[in-house]
């Protein structure tokens, strides 16, 4: 039985603790990381590859274009994380826009939904600040936003708040 879980929450709420627990028992395990390693950045990854050392995790990373990486069918996958995935594929490089980003990001995720047994996927609540935003910051809330509600029709969500899952289900779970 396949199994499609996406695990959100705040920035410190624990999600990464928890997404990771939940493939605690699994062998051969994918940490399929996508924040770009480079400036900030460098720190964080830095502090998420110890939290995660001797956990069996095998890391790969990729910014953008997953489904262009090759994985076994049968597969088990933490993304880490979402909102990087649709940053990197809606900012170019080359200072354009893709304003249609979450198309490609839904095929991507439609193919680790299906190669995938186990696919936790760890996104962020960037939607309860209550502030207004320009134009584009709030087109790509939008699109996350969308990706979310596909998501979790498709398997369970995990809210987490403070270290504690609150569990959310679909009627529409994978089979």
């Amino acid at each position: 039985m396949k199994r499609l879980r996406l695990v959100y929450g705040g920035s410190g709420s624990g999600k990464s603790d928890l997404a990771e627990g939940l493939l605690d028992t699994c062998l051969d395990k994918i940490y399929l990381a996508t924040m770009p390693f480079a400036g900030e950045n460098i720190g964080r990854i830095d502090r998420h590859r110890r939290r995660r050392a001797g956990k069996g995790f095998w890391t790969i990373e990729r910014t953008k274009d997953i489904s262009g990486l090759p994985l076994a069918d049968n597969a088990v996958v933490l993304l880490e994380d979402l909102p990087n995935l649709l940053a990197n594929t809606m900012f170019l490089p080359d200072g354009t826009v893709d304003y249609h980003a979450d198309d490609k990001v839904r095929e991507d995720l439609l193919y680790l939904i299906d190669r995938c047994m186990e696919l936790v996927i760890v996104s962020d609540d960037i939607f309860s600040s209550g502030m207004s935003y320009d134009r584009l910051t709030e087109r790509y809330m939008s699109m996350l936003g969308s990706l979310h509600g596909f998501l979790a029709n498709k398997g369970e969500m995990i809210e987490v708040v403070a270290g504690i899952g609150i569990y959310h289900s679909s009627l529409n779970r994978l089979e």
